[in-house]
């Protein structure tokens, strides 16, 4: 059989939607454009481009001209079957003992039972915790905030990724509360993987850890879907009863249950709501403290862009990723913690030596993870995968490669994200 022509190994990456250039796309193709350093062949299979990627990825589409002209609307089925037949045909050709299928959300199960019999070791992304652990979360904080549930999980969505997950040789975690939410979802630990997601250095230009006072008091930011998800109604009460001179602002499209309350907080004062934009660098660039009380995350990117532009994090242990520790470069608050996050919100406006000091620490450990480093870890993993692969037919009941010890991150070590012991 005709064998694809890459170098070998390949990474044979399938990803659902197109690529604008943000949101989960964009985080694949950051990871994915290191691999060709590190000697690692990327392949980016998905339906089509909007944008202009790295030259070092090879990224056949589903649609061809006219149909990837269209609105996405009109296309979006089509689309799905001919991105799928194309990754079906590039795993046909593939040489098993040099290939890894990558897959994210939105992969047609058929094709990871495809990938498996032909003896190709699959991997899964996980960008955010697995579903049944997020619609409990969600559940209970919707109702907290009294507005109706907005996260459109059911019970069918949970059954199906459940399933689904038990079909992969290993699934990565981009954060510990995804591998605590793969646990709850009952998947073996030698099956996960420590990963994480980073930030782009050159997207913001230099950085600093230093600020030089605001007359207008501390300015905290918070960048992101203002919805109950991100943890918006207790951020708003919390800054009101914190009582701190300054101002919070909140980057990003609203959630239509919350607009009322948005409106009230920026009408009474101190808050301010700028639209979605991309453009953020200024935002961080001119913030004293980056403000992300989430009740549900994989590994948010914007805590790593707020943490490599220098600024002291405030969040809860969904959102802190493996980057943020409490009292070292930030601070914890326990999630739907109104008290809490207020405490927290007065601690740093008003010790400018110890927001400082974080700052400094934060942009210092950002430095890890930048998706240079992020890209050429998670190559360097993948080889070893193909590397301790066991020779034997594959088996769907059961994880194709040999299992791996995988750390828990040592407290400390900001570099101590990923596998040292694989690379």
């Amino acid at each position: 059989m005709e064998q694809v022509q890459a170098r070998a190994p390949i990474c044979l990456t399938y990803c659902s939607l197109p690529y604008r250039g943000r949101g989960w796309p964009q985080t694949c193709a950051s990871i994915l454009a290191e691999f060709d350093n590190e000697g690692l062949a990327p392949i980016f299979v998905l339906p089509r481009l909007r944008r202009r990627l790295p030259a070092s990825i090879t990224a056949p589409c589903g649609l061809k001209y006219p149909l990837n002209k269209m609105p996405w609307r009109w296309v979006s089925k089509l689309a799905a079957a001919r991105t799928s037949a194309r990754f079906r045909e590039l795993l046909d050709r593939a040489d098993p003992a040099t290939t890894i299928a990558y897959l994210w959300p939105g992969v047609p199960k058929d094709l990871v039972e495809h990938a498996r019999r032909l003896g190709i070791i699959t991997v899964r992304e996980m960008i955010n915790t697995y579903q049944g652990t997020a619609k409990r979360i969600l559940d209970q904080a919707y109702e907290r905030a009294g507005v109706v549930p907005a996260h459109g999980i059911s019970a069918r969505d949970v059954s199906q990724e459940a399933e689904e997950l038990w079909l992969y040789d290993y699934i990565f975690a981009p954060a510990p509360g995804v591998e605590v939410s793969l646990a709850e979802a009952g998947i073996p630990r030698e099956r996960v993987l420590a990963g994480s997601y980073g930030w782009t250095p050159e997207r913001f230009g230099p950085t600093t850890p230093i600020r030089s006072p605001d007359p207008i008091g501390v300015r905290l930011l918070f960048v992101g879907i203002v919805g109950v998800r991100k943890g918006i109604p207790e951020l708003l009460e919390a800054w009101r009863r914190s009582r701190v001179k300054g101002k919070l602002v909140l980057v990003g499209e609203i959630e239509p249950g919350l607009e009322r309350d948005v409106l009230a907080a920026v009408e009474a004062g101190g808050v301010q709501h700028i639209p979605f934009t991309t453009q953020l660098a200024a935002y961080y660039g001119s913030s004293d403290v980056f403000v992300f009380p989430t009740h549900e995350e994989g590994c948010p990117q914007v805590v790593m862009e707020a943490a490599g532009c220098g600024l002291p994090v405030i969040t809860t242990p969904m959102g802190a990723g493996r980057l943020v520790e409490h009292g070292v470069n930030g601070l914890w608050v326990s999630s739907g913690s109104v008290a809490e996050l207020a405490a927290a919100i007065r601690k740093l406006a008003h010790d400018p030596r110890l927001r400082h000091n974080l700052a400094f620490r934060m942009h210092s450990d950002a430095q890890a993870f930048t998706y240079q480093r992020i890209g050429q870890d998670r190559a360097r993993i993948f080889k070893k995968l193909l590397a301790l692969r066991h020779r034997k037919a594959p088996n769907l009941n059961e994880p194709f490669s040999q299992p791996l010890a995988v750390p828990e991150r040592r407290a400390g070590r900001p570099d101590g994200y990923g596998l040292p012991e694989l690379l």
